[in-house]
């Protein structure tokens, strides 16, 4: 006789994935408006393509089913573009500052306010790893990472 572990059936409340959904949504649309900004870049503007349909594709699928694997896709996405801003804007970072203008990134420093679209933009993003990060905990807490969460088989 096998049984499984309650824990192992968590779910998620549908309004999770619909705020989840709307989150990648916006994010997509921050991602069109930045297209302009990355005009002078091929490669860059290429990226933001790719970047705003991989936001449309996570939306879709949180917003129908949003199983584990949508919400850690969503998680690293999310977290890799926080970090590849936050390198990009810093004076030393790889780009000299986000589009070639240096971003001071310490509080109360000259001229250290993000453009609107950024700050939208990394705000979007932080909000889905927090939601994305609360799901996947919520989902896997208690579970065995080895297998064995106490099931019985006979």
């Amino acid at each position: 006789m096998t049984t499984v572990d309650p824990a192992a059936r968590r779910t998620t409340p549908t309004w999770c994935g619909r705020a989840a959904a709307a989150l990648a949504v916006a994010s997509a649309v921050l991602h069109v408006g930045a297209l302009g900004e990355h005009a002078p870049s091929p490669a860059s503007a290429a990226l933001t393509v790719v970047m705003t349909a991989g936001c449309l594709y996570c939306a879709r699928h949180l917003w129908r089913r949003g199983d584990q694997r949508d919400w850690i896709l969503v998680t690293v996405m999310n977290v890799v573009m926080i970090m590849l801003h936050l390198t990009t804007m810093s004076p030393g970072g790889a780009g000299g500052g986000h589009h070639g203008h240096a971003v001071p990134l310490v509080a109360g420093a000259a001229d250290a306010s993000l453009p609107p679209l950024m700050a939208a933009a990394l705000a979007v993003a932080s909000a889905e790893v927090l939601l994305a990060v609360s799901v996947v905990f919520h989902r896997t807490r208690g579970l065995d990472p080895a297998g064995s969460s106490g099931t019985l088989s006979a």
